[in-house]
């Protein structure tokens, strides 16, 4: 990428000033009076920074505080809500699950206790569930396998 003609143009000629100012400078002898009037110039200036900075700094304390001053209500209502939610469920559970469950359970137990006591139901041993649920998940594997294979041979004959 090429500097534009002009940046050097203006940058040479910077340079000339400069230089033909500390040149003359030097003959005349006007390096104290340079020296008193960029002491003035950087002390005035560095009072004004540090009026913006402070001005800057009151300017943030002051965003903060309003930031804090509508946040603590949002959080306070926030609170509310997850307490009322809270309490919500807490109610829903002792007042709606504990009971269907305690009744299911209840009425579970009863069932069994009428199927071993009239011997309509029978027990099975775990041993037996256990036998059960393998048999079970040996035929869907199998079956899974057999769905499998018949896509692959579905897709073959496909790109045929």
């Amino acid at each position: 990428m090429q500097i534009p003609r002009i940046y050097i143009i203006i940058g040479a000629a910077a340079v000339v000033v400069v230089v033909a100012f500390v040149i003359l400078a030097t003959i005349f002898g006007w390096w104290g009076v340079i020296v008193d009037i960029t002491l003035t110039l950087t002390a005035v200036l560095s009072l004004i920074l540090l009026g913006l900075l402070t001005y800057a700094v009151f300017s943030l304390l002051r965003t903060a505080l309003k930031i804090r001053g509508e946040l603590i209500p949002v959080l306070d209502s926030l609170r509310e809500t997850t307490d009322s939610v809270r309490e919500t469920a807490r109610a829903a559970s002792a007042f709606g699950v504990q009971p269907a469950v305690r009744t299911a359970s209840a009425v579970m137990g009863m069932g069994e206790i009428a199927s071993v006591i009239f011997g309509r139901g029978q027990s099975r041993s775990r041993a037996e569930q256990r036998q059960r649920r393998r048999q079970e998940l040996e035929q869907e594997l199998a079956e899974q396998e057999r769905h499998e294979q018949s896509q692959a041979r579905s897709s073959r004959n496909g790109r045929r």
